[in-house]
C-alpha cells in the first residue's frame, strides 16, 4: 500500500531536531513494508526536488509565497518556522495542496505532521474524502498557549487564533496521535476529540553493546568534576529559554569546578557566555551525540514556559542514564526507568540551588559509576504500523 505524508519542516531525514527525529522515524518504520512519499516544504529550494532517505521518499515543494515575500523584504533568516514563515504559512500550504491535489485523491492513507498545520483542512476542501488521514501534531501545543496567555493579551489573542483554526484540523482528520499520555488527555479536555491515540516517540540513541557505551565514557579524561549536558537540538521557544537560563545559572559558577556542554544552533548565544566551563558545540552529528551523553553526568531541561513537545531531550539522558534536573514542563508524560534520579525544578532559583548543590556533593566515586541503566539497542514497534499499515 502507498502511504502519503505531508510535513512543513525542510529536512526532516536529516534529524536536526526532535520533531525531525519523530517525523522521519515514523516515516522509516512504514517503509519497511509499504511505500512512502512525504511532501516537505521548504524555504531553501527554488524549485521541486526529490531526495531518498532510508527508504522514505521526500518530495520537497519551494515555499514559493514566502520566497517572493522574503526577496521583496531581503528577509535572510530563512530556518525553520522563523516569523515570515508563520505569516505566510498558510498560504504556501495551500499551493502546495493545490499541487498535489490528485496524488493525495487517490491514495488510501495520509499522514500529515505538525502543529501549526490546516493540511487535512485543505484536503477536504479540495475534494479529498475517502481517504484515511492520520493527524500527529507532534504535540498538544495548545498547552503552551494555554499558559502564555495567562500572562499577555497578545498571547491570548494568538491562543484564541490557534484553538481556532487547530479545531479545523482535527476535524478534518480520522485519527490524531499524541506522543505523551498527557497531552493526549488534554487534547481530550481542550477539544473533545473522538479518536486519538498515543505513539510514544522513538528514543533517540541508543547503544549497541555495554562495551561500546563503557569506550566511549573513556574518553573522559577527568573524573573530579561533574559534566552537565544540554541538548537544545531545534531553535524553538523553548530551547532558547532552556540555553538562556542555563548560561546565566552556570555563569555565576567558579569556572573548572564543572563543565556544560550545549548542543544544537545556539553559537548566537557565545556573547552570553562569561565562563570558560561552558562550551557551545553547534549541531553534532549522532556519533558524536552518543559521545557526549556518554562522557555526561546529568542531563539538563530548564523549561519553565513551554509544556508541549517530543521531549527527546529527556529521552536521550534516560537512554544514557544520566541524573536529570528537569522543569515539570520538560519531562512530564515521560516513563523513566528504575535507577534513573530526576531533580524537579520549579523555576530559575530552584534550578540554580540544585544545581549547586549537586556541584558540590557528587564524588569523583560516584562519576565514575559504569553501572548506568543504558539504552540498549533493539527492534521495537512504535504502534503507527497498526494505525495506518492496514
Amino acid at each position: 500500500m502507498k502511504i502519503l505524508a505531508y510535513t512543513y519542516y525542510n529536512s526532516s531525514w536529516d534529524m536536526k531536531s526532535g520533531d525531525d527525529v519523530r517525523i522521519h522515524t515514523i516515516l522509516v518504520k512504514l517503509a519497511e513494508s509499504h511505500k512512502v512519499v512525504a511532501v516537505n516544504l521548504s524555504a531553501l529550494v527554488d524549485s521541486y526536488c526529490i531526495h531518498k532517505q532510508d527508504g522514505v521518499i521526500y518530495v520537497t515543494a519551494p515555499r514559493k509565497f514566502y520566497r517572493f515575500i522574503s526577496s521583496l523584504v531581503r528577509w535572510s533568516n530563512h530556518y525553520d518556522l522563523n516569523p515570515l514563515i508563520k505569516l505566510t504559512h498558510y498560504i504556501d500550504e495551500f499551493i502546495t495542496a493545490l499541487k498535489f491535489i490528485d496524488l493525495f485523491r487517490n491514495t488510501r492513507a495520509v499522514l500529515v505532521f505538525g502543529s501549526m498545520t490546516l493540511f487535512s483542512f485543505m484536503l477536504r476542501v479540495l475534494g479529498v474524502k475517502s481517504a484515511t488521514i492520520v493527524y500527529d501534531p507532534l504535540a498538544n501545543y495548545a498547552q503552551t498557549l494555554h499558559l502564555r496567555s495567562r500572562k499577555n493579551f497578545i498571547e491570548l489573542l494568538r491562543y484564541g487564533l490557534y484553538l481556532a483554526l487547530h479545531k479545523l484540523q482535527l476535524k478534518s482528520s480520522n485519527i490524531v496521535v499524541y506522543p505523551s499520555y498527557i497531552d493526549l488527555e488534554n487534547a481530550r479536555r481542550m477539544f473533545g476529540v473522538a479518536k486519538a491515540v498515543i505513539v510514544p516517540n522513538p528514543t533517540p540513541i541508543c547503544y549497541n553493546s555495554v562495551e561500546e557505551y563503557l569506550e566511549l565514557r573513556e574518553k573522559r579524561k577527568d573524573f573530579d568534576r561533574p559534566y552537565f549536558i544540554l541538548l537544545a537540538g531545534g531553535r524553538s521557544k523553548g530551547n532558547e529559554e532552556a540555553v538562556k537560563v542555563a548560561i546565566e545559572v552556570f555563569n555565576e559558577i567558579p569556572p573548572g569546578r564543572f563543565k556544560l556542554l550545549i548542543t544544537g544552533p545556539w553559537q548566537d548565544m557565545e556573547k552570553h557566555v562569561k565562563n570558560p566551563s561552558i562550551e557551545l558545540l553547534g549541531v553534532v552529528p549522532k556519533g558524536k551525540l552518543k559521545e557526549l551523553l556518554a562522557i555526561s553526568d546529568y542531563g539538563l531541561s530548564p523549561v519553565f514556559s513551554h509544556s508541549a513537545g517530543t521531549f527527546l531531550k529527556i529521552l536521550a539522558y534516560v537512554s544514557a542514564g544520566l541524573s536529570i534536573i528537569s522543569s515539570l514542563n520538560g519531562i512530564i508524560g515521560v516513563d523513566i526507568p528504575k535507577g534513573i534520579s530526576v531533580y524537579i525544578v520549579k523555576n530559575k532559583e530552584e534550578f540554580s540551588n540544585t544545581v549547586k548543590k549537586l556541584l558540590y556533593s557528587i564524588t569523583t566515586h560516584e562519576m565514575m559509576n559504569k553501572k548506568k541503566p543504558i539504552n540498549m539497542c533493539k527492534e521495537s514497534s512504535l504502534g503507527i504500523e497498526n494505525i495506518l499499515g492496514q
